[in-house]
C-alpha cells in the first residue's frame, strides 16, 4: 500500500484479485500498550514495563563473523512513508554492523503484498523473494499480513462471515508454512513478527475525511471483528514460530501505530520516528544472538 487514499484503494484492488486468485489468508495484532519511540529497548523487558517489547524467545547464539540478513514482508518492510528511503532493515544493518563488521542486508519486501505473494513466490527460481531464500541468509527477518486483513474486511463478504474468516485463517497458516518451512530448510535463523492491531490505525479507527475513507467498505462492526481475529493470527504466528525454531518479535504491544508521533500522514505507515523505533524492536530481539 502507498501513502495516498488513491493509490491504497488502487492496491486494494490488485489485493482482491491476488486474494481471490491465491486463497491468501488475513493476519493483523493487537492492541497498543505503553511503548514509546526513544528509548533503549531491553531485550528481556516483559511488554508493558517498558517502552520496546521483545519477543518471546530468544534463538541460538549465531557463529562469530559477519551475518547476511534477509528481511521479507511489505510495505512496513519496503519503508513506504520513509523520507530517508532507509525504512527499518536501512537502520537496522548499521546497528548489526557494529557488532558484526561486514554484514550484509537484503530487502525483499513489497508494498501491497500478502502472505500469499510471499508463499506464492517462494518456490519460483526468478523471483527476488526465491532468490533471497536461495542465497541461505544467516539471518531471515518475516513482517507479513497487514494486507491480507485489509483485503479480508475491505473486499470479503458483508457481512463477514465466520466461514470467511476460517477460511483466511487456514489459508494465512498455510502461507506461513510454505514461506518459513523453505527458510528453515536453508539453515536461516528466523524471527518473525507478531502483528498491530491495525483496527485501531488512524486511518481506519479516526480517519482525517470520514467522508471519504480510505477503507470505505470496511464497517465499524468489521474494525471489531478485525481486532478480535488477530489474536487467531497472532496465535498462528506463535505456533509456526515454536514448529519451525523462530523467534516472535512483538509489535503487538506498541503505540507505533496509533501515535502520530511515529506515524505517517496517512494514519496507516510508519514515519521516520516510527521506523527508528521498528528497527530498535528488531535490534533487541536479534542482538542476543549477535552477541
Amino acid at each position: 500500500m502507498t501513502t495516498s487514499r488513491s493509490h491504497l484503494v488502487a492496491g486494494l484492488v490488485a489485493l482482491l484479485f491476488v486474494t481471490t486468485a491465491c486463497g491468501s489468508g488475513a493476519a493483523s495484532a493487537g492492541p497498543a500498550t505503553d511503548g514509546g519511540p526513544g528509548e533503549t529497548p531491553a531485550a528481556t523487558q516483559e511488554p508493558g514495563e517498558g517502552s520496546l517489547p521483545s519477543g518471546d524467545s530468544q534463538a541460538s547464539p549465531l557463529p562469530p563473523g559477519a551475518v547476511a540478513i534477509a528481511t521479507f514482508g511489505d510495505s512496513l518492510t519496503e519503508g513506504d512513508c520513509d523520507d530517508s528511503g532507509r525504512g527499518y532493515p536501512g537502520r537496522l544493518l548499521p546497528m548489526i554492523e557494529k557488532i558484526r563488521p561486514g554484514s550484509t542486508m537484503l530487502n525483499v519486501g513489497h508494498s501491497g503484498w500478502t502472505s500469499g505473494d510471499l508463499a506464492n513466490t517462494a518456490n519460483d527460481p526468478p523471483t527476488d523473494i526465491a532468490q533471497a531464500i536461495d542465497s541461505s541468509p544467516d539471518i531471515a527477518l518475516v513482517w507479513i499480513g497487514s494486507n491480507d486483513l485489509w483485503a479480508l474486511y475491505e473486499f470479503g463478504p458483508e457481512p463477514m462471515t465466520s466461514a470467511a474468516e476460517q477460511e483466511d485463517l487456514a489459508a494465512y497458516e498455510a502461507n506461513l508454512d510454505t514461506v518459513l518451512g523453505r527458510l528453515a530448510d536453508r539453515g536461516a535463523s528466523i524471527y518473525i513478527a507478531l502483528l498491530d492491531d491495525q483496527s485501531k490505525r488512524p486511518c481506519v479507527a479516526a480517519p482525517a475525511d470520514p467522508s471519504a475513507p480510505d477503507f470505505p467498505e470496511t464497517t465499524k462492526a468489521d474494525l471489531a471483528l478485525m481486532s478480535a481475529h488477530v489474536s487467531a493470527y497472532n496465535d498462528i504466528i506463535r505456533r509456526k514460530a515454536a514448529e519451525y525454531g523462530a523467534v516472535t518479535v512483538d509489535f503487538y504491544d506498541t503505540t507505533i501505530f496509533t501515535d502520530y508521533a511515529t506515524l505517517c500522514s496517512d494514519g496507516n505507515h510508519p514515519n521516520d520516528s516510527g521506523y527508528d523505533v521498528i528497527a530498535d524492536i528488531w535490534f533487541a530481539a536479534l542482538e542476543p544472538a549477535l552477541r
